[in-house]
């Protein structure tokens, strides 16, 4: 008979465990779901608040659920955590990382420093924003890679996306050739440019021929190019650049150093 009480008590205990986790799962869903503005106000801001505001409410409703479950297993968490000598070794080993985590993420949101979508360098770290969490930030780089990077490691953050970048084209000639032929080749390469429509959209206005930049001593002159484009297309625009670049040379016969 004893058994069987236990038994039932055992099972009660999972059950009520069981439906505090369902309810704690299907209220998270339910409130993240209705965390969205309305698609008007809709932007890259709006989006990261969001998101943020998503992962606040779900560490609460997990910790509360947390909570819950360690009581129903009969658990008492009051004296552990009325006890001063454990909060301080709970902080020593590792609530204070999280934190500066959460505080230095607040901190970078309230500056609107950043948003998803954002194209940013972080370290030798770049890439578009993916995830802006409570604790870390998602970045996924160029070559597929995901970085994953702990708000209170950043120190130092480039954000490309918050303004235009220039690219720098150095090109090396001879000396010995005819300057304006030079010049008057590296525009028409950029025209060009300007007129594909693949990368019309990508350049603004600024985009130029600088002229001579350097000499250097063995007959050779730098011709400099700067091309005023979005950071995340600079290498694609680049490459095109140069390409049409090359054309141009080969038909008016001028040389690379």
């Amino acid at each position: 008979m004893k058994i069987d009480i236990f038994s039932q008590s055992l099972i009660k205990t999972y059950l009520y465990a069981g439906t505090t986790l369902l309810i704690a799962v299907l209220l998270d869903y339910v409130l993240r779901s209705l965390i969205k503005f309305p698609k008007r106000f809709r932007n890259k801001r709006t989006n990261t608040v969001a998101a943020v505001i998503r992962n606040v409410i779900t560490i609460i409703i997990y910790i509360f659920a947390g909570y819950t479950i360690l009581t129903i297993f009969g658990i008492n968490l009051t004296p552990l955590l009325a006890s001063a000598s454990i909060i301080g070794i709970i902080l020593g080993i590792g609530a204070r990382s999280i934190i500066e985590d959460f505080v230095n993420g607040l901190f970078l949101l309230s500056l609107d420093s950043i948003a998803i979508g954002d194209y940013i360098q972080i370290d030798n770290t770049e890439g578009i924003i993916e995830h802006i969490g409570a604790r870390t930030l998602t970045i996924r780089a160029q070559n597929g890679s995901v970085h994953i990077v702990p708000n209170s490691q950043i120190r130092e953050l480039i954000n490309f996306s918050k303004h235009k970048f220039n690219l720098f084209i150095d090109v090396p000639v001879k000396a010995d050739q005819d300057i304006t032929k030079v010049l008057d080749a590296s525009e028409s390469a950029l025209k060009n440019l300007k007129d594909d429509k693949e990368f019309a959209d990508a350049l603004f206005p600024g985009s130029c021929v600088n002229g001579i930049e350097d000499f250097k001593p063995t007959d050779v002159m730098i011709i400099r190019i700067t091309i005023t484009t979005y950071p995340i297309r600079r290498w694609e625009i680049g490459r095109k650049y140069r390409i049409l670049l090359k054309k141009e040379f080969e038909k008016q016969k001028i040389l690379f150093a």
